[in-house]
């Protein structure tokens, strides 16, 4: 079972020495997954306990605010997909200027030697940290060479060609690339939001509908989707096939972005509750229909094909 640290002090481990990764993990990509697969194959080498230290916020949101790029996740749900890969600790440091502030030496030296007793460090060929990023490979290799830590440096992923990397994911979502953006992922894409209180249009026109506040800063374009629901684990693991409409409901005046999802087979009420939708497929793009009747006649329509994309693309696969 991972056990979670947050906050600036290191956690006690009671062991005499670990094997640490260290990044934002954002997505939690393949690319992530491969380098954490490493540092628990090194971890079970040496009978030590895998550290994953990651950061709250993401460091260029504290330090570059305009240019930051969005987040593919919020925290709640990196931290469930790195526990998944079965690390034994997930330490949060919580990010600021000061933290910014710590040179790579003095991090290593003082937290990963002093407090952690990393014997090896896992880390990307192209990481670095610390501040100006100073800490890149060549300081931490000749820096570990001296203080009896090993460096292992994890050769970037690739496919088809290109860099796994969290941008490129981004790029894919934002274009309505969701095959292509599941294949770096190692799972669908995802967006995340809590059920609030909508005008009860669903419900008129005989699909009641879940409106949902997005908390995703990375959404697919505008349009209709067949799509997974999964309610906060933290409340049970209950699951739906739905569908997804993302966009400005044309056909009652338009207005703001609203995201609002039928799901089949469901009867609870969801309010308050947190939901991760996973879009499989685009159905449609969002239009205008003459009247609520019409309206109703396609969702019916929608709901039929997404019943049947969904039997045949379960949410593992």
């Amino acid at each position: 079972m991972t056990r979670l640290h947050y906050g600036a002090k290191a956690p006690r481990l009671g062991q005499k020495t670990s094997v640490v990764t260290i990044g934002v993990f954002d997505g939690v990509h393949t690319a992530h997954q491969y380098l954490i697969q490493e540092a628990r194959r090194q971890a079970r080498r040496l009978h030590a306990p895998c550290i994953v230290i990651t950061f709250d916020p993401d460091p260029q949101q504290v330090l570059n605010p305009q240019r930051a790029a969005a987040i593919l996740m919020p925290l709640s749900a990196r931290l469930a997909a790195l526990s998944a890969l079965g690390v034994d600790w997930i330490w949060v440091i919580p990010f600021n200027r000061r933290f910014a502030r710590v040179h790579a030496e003095t991090f290593v030296r003082r937290v990963l030697m002093g407090h952690l007793h990393a014997q090896t460090l896992v880390v990307g060929e192209g990481f670095a940290f610390g501040r100006n990023r100073l800490g890149n490979m060549q300081l931490l290799r000749a820096l570990g060479s001296r203080i009896g830590m090993h460096v292992m440096g994890v050769p970037e992923l690739r496919r088809d060609g290109k860099i796994v990397s969290s941008s490129r994911i981004r790029h894919l979502i934002h274009k309505g690339a969701l095959l292509k953006a599941k294949r770096l992922l190692g799972r669908p894409a995802s967006i995340y939001g809590i059920v609030v209180r909508g005008a009860g249009r669903g419900r008129t026109l005989g699909f009641p509908t879940a409106n949902l506040r997005l908390t995703s800063q990375v959404i697919p374009p505008q349009g209709v989707y067949a799509v997974f629901v999964q309610e906060d684990k933290t409340r049970g693991s209950n699951r739906w096939p739905g569908v997804m409409n993302l966009g400005h409901r044309p056909t009652f005046g338009g207005g703001p972005m609203a995201c609002e999802v039928h799901l089949m087979g469901c009867s609870k009420n969801l309010l308050g509750r947190s939901l991760t939708i996973y879009p499989l497929a685009k159905l449609r793009n969002e239009r205008c229909f003459k009247d609520a009747r019409a309206l109703s006649r396609q969702i019916e329509r929608d709901v039929r094909r997404a019943a049947r994309l969904l039997s045949k693309a379960p949410l593992s696969s």
